[in-house]
């Protein structure tokens, strides 16, 4: 049996029994005197650094709740970074950035640990079964302390000319984060249409500031890098085998490493199941769906489709669960949705439709034409419709004839009566502000400048 790590959770301490395929405390089971390791750091260690995460199950590796990170230790156990990395809701129409920073001031441990005299009689008289049900088949052996920052900045693309533009210049961001990096990240969003949220995971140190925009991020980095130091936390624990401290080896070692295989793969594919969800419900949300250039029929398609994603997750956590009270009887979702629910024809959902609606192939705001005159609407890059639906971009006074009041005879000239300058917008739809496709019609409604009749 190997070595876990994973993270601190609350009530978790030096020689305290855990379970491990759920990460649930045991009794405790273990003495031994916790000895600093490095010993006299003050500053810690560690620096920000920016990476771009392309999927939930990367995510979680950075958060160190991946089934592998932790070796199959709670991969199903309640945990607020695991409700972090699903309410960050990565997706693939989105460039996801993960900010983030460990501050260790030293890790302490029990050296040589032994069983506490209750936990050596139940070794003593054999009851093996007895010592699993009370202590676990793991022990905290270690706890590192200090502090751990991750923030979250998410940029949902409006369209696919904003995904290839801001991809670009995020682009240069990536690794050590620093002031320059803050800024040149900053000025990039800025340039996009796109919705920006932000969001923040921390164990250790103090944070005041509210996250929801990349600003608040890069506050709430001040304050908790000039805070962690004097207000450090436990954030990570290591597990040892009770054999190490003369325990026994739990008496269905064979079972729990089949649960654990089980849960490791429950684990992937809820992630990957999560990746798939979120996309789904990116297209659908009210928000973003201007975005999607939708065929007839697109909406009922996806919603049926994420009704059976969600079918899915659900699938999965049952199969998990029953792998964590039936360690022996353990199997993946699609055996268990057959075998143990009866849904004989039932398949997990490997990959998402090729044609789901694409990304417009671009967008822009509709500008505030209200009050301009009917000569300076040429010098806009839109096309822009008279209420009657006719084309005025360049050929006013042959298009908007009635509007100008129609012409008069002037030394064989025909000479408008009222000039393009005293036409003015008096009415536009979209309203100023609207994202439209780039090249949507603009349609506008005229009325005379005040003074011209």
């Amino acid at each position: 049996m190997k070595n876990l790590t994973m993270p601190y959770q609350e009530g978790l301490d030096f020689g305290l029994g855990v379970d491990s395929a759920t990460g649930n405390r045991r009794q405790q089971g273990a003495d031994g005197t916790p000895e600093k390791v490095l010993a006299g750091i003050s500053g810690g260690d560690g620096s920000f650094s920016l990476v771009r995460i392309e999927d939930t199950h990367e995510l979680e590796t950075h958060l160190g709740i991946s089934a592998e990170a932790s070796g199959g230790a709670g991969p199903f156990s309640a945990s607020a970074r695991f409700d972090f990395a699903k309410d960050s809701k990565v997706q693939s129409n989105s460039t996801t950035l993960l900010m983030m920073c460990t501050k260790s001031f030293g890790f302490t441990q029990i050296r040589k640990p032994t069983l506490d005299a209750e936990a050596a009689k139940l070794v003593a008289t054999g009851n093996a079964e007895l010592f699993a049900e009370r202590y676990g088949d793991y022990f905290v052996a270690g706890i590192e302390s200090g502090g751990q920052f991750f923030g979250i900045i998410k940029i949902e693309y409006a369209s696919e000319s904003d995904k290839t533009n801001i991809s670009a210049k995020v682009a240069g961001s990536y690794g050590l984060f620093s002031a320059q990096v803050s800024m040149n990240l900053s000025s990039a969003i800025k340039d996009t249409h796109s919705q920006v949220t932000a969001s923040l995971y921390y164990q250790g140190g103090n944070v005041s500031t509210a996250v929801k925009t990349p600003d608040d991020l890069f506050t709430a980095k001040s304050e908790w890098e000039s805070t962690v130091l004097t207000s450090a936390k436990p954030y990570s624990v290591l597990l040892l085998p009770w054999v190490v401290a003369d325990g026994p080896l739990p008496p269905n070692a064979a079972d729990l490493q089949h649960q654990k295989d089980v849960l490791v793969a429950c684990a992937k594919l809820r992630s990957q199941t999560l990746d798939k969800l979120n996309s789904i419900e990116y297209v659908l949300d009210s928000n973003s769906q201007s975005f999607f250039q939708f065929k007839p029929g697109d909406g009922d398609r996806l919603s049926k489709l994420h009704a059976d994603l969600s079918l899915d997750a659900d699938i999965i956590e049952q199969a998990a669960s029953f792998a964590i009270d039936n360690a022996k009887l353990a199997v993946e979702p699609e055996t268990y949705a057959r075998t143990i629910k009866a849904m004989t024809d039932y398949h997990i959902h490997v990959l998402l439709p090729s044609d789901l609606p694409p990304l417009v192939a671009g967008t822009q705001i509709a500008p505030n034409l209200i009050g301009m005159t009917l000569a300076s609407l040429d010098q806009l890059r839109i096309v822009y419709n008279d209420i009657s639906g006719d084309d005025i971009g360049g050929q006013y006074f042959d298009d908007v004839r009635n509007l100008l009041g129609g012409y008069t005879d002037q030394d064989n000239v025909l000479v408008p009566i009222h000039s393009a300058s005293q036409i003015v917008v008096a009415a536009q739809e979209p309203a100023a502000g609207t994202l439209i496709p780039v090249g949507s019609p603009v349609t506008v409604g005229f009325n005379f400048a005040p003074g011209v009749s």
